[in-house]
């Protein structure tokens, strides 16, 4: 591994100590030998990520779905949880994937919303981690999403380019292959009860997948630039039905590395 790699999970291992024991929720009972499942809702704080033509924020339409999301793991009784952020705080992406190595984390799914320049377009679409982007659509929402850290100035130490690359290179086939069978797990629950955007299923160099040991995918739940998809994301019920389908492609995920 090189230097610059060591360099950095060791920078993941230190946010950890300070912050991962925070990251876990309480639970009733924590269960033996169960999952860890990390959720992560996007932005917060001074990063409001999309802002919808009326005003709607993605940062609080992500921490109501991750909220939701919670709640429907919860009733099912098999998952260790935890989350990133419960209410409406900046985390950077580096820290993100220092909560999921601290709480080793089994799974992490990263929630967000999309903005597309064409306001017809609508619809979830599913991303996994790749040094290579799968189509121009998938790179400007990577390069959106990894521009988080940016906004307010907020010092932040900086992976360079060289280097992104490298790290979703570690990644290794195990965590890849899970990672993909994940992605088509939300696409199969998400088929006939949401909508997807055509070719769901993408790829993309995202910071906040790059825990080259954690299975993991970054969901855009809709659009905020399309008015039926911006409704439905505000709607409490819509956010419930889309947890419950969600907890139903963890389920599956998990049965399947079982059986496997």
């Amino acid at each position: 591994m090189c230097e610059n790699c060591l360099m950095s999970r060791r920078r993941f291992g230190f946010l950890a100590a300070a912050a991962g024991a925070a990251s876990l929720l309480p639970r009733r009972a924590r269960a033996q030998n169960a999952p860890t499942v990390m959720l992560d809702p996007g932005h917060g704080g001074h990063d409001p990520g999309a802002i919808a033509p009326d005003g709607t924020f993605e940062k609080t339409i992500t921490l109501a779905s991750a909220l939701a999301l919670r709640d429907a793991l919860t009733a099912r009784g098999k998952y260790n949880l935890a989350m990133t952020r419960t209410d409406d705080s900046f985390v950077t992406l580096e820290d993100r994937v220092a909560l999921a190595v601290s709480a080793g984390a089994d799974l992490f799914i990263a929630m967000h919303c999309d903005h597309l320049p064409v306001p017809t377009d609508r619809g979830a679409s599913i991303y996994t981690l790749s040094p290579d982007a799968s189509d121009s659509v998938a790179a400007a929402v990577a390069n959106d999403e990894n521009a988080a850290d940016n906004l307010g100035g907020v010092p932040v130490a900086h992976v360079s380019p060289q280097v992104l690359p490298i790290l979703a290179s570690l990644e290794t086939r195990a965590t890849r292959i899970a990672s993909a069978t994940f992605a088509q797990d939300i696409a199969a629950s998400f088929q006939g009860n949401m909508i997807l955007m055509p070719d769901a299923v993408r790829s993309a160099n995202f910071a906040v997948l790059r825990d080259p040991s954690t299975p993991s995918a970054l969901l855009e739940m809709g659009c905020l630039t399309n008015p039926l998809d911006e409704q439905l994301l505000n709607d409490p019920e819509h956010r419930k039905a889309m947890a419950e389908r969600l907890a139903d492609a963890i389920d599956v995920y998990f049965q399947t590395q079982k059986s496997a």
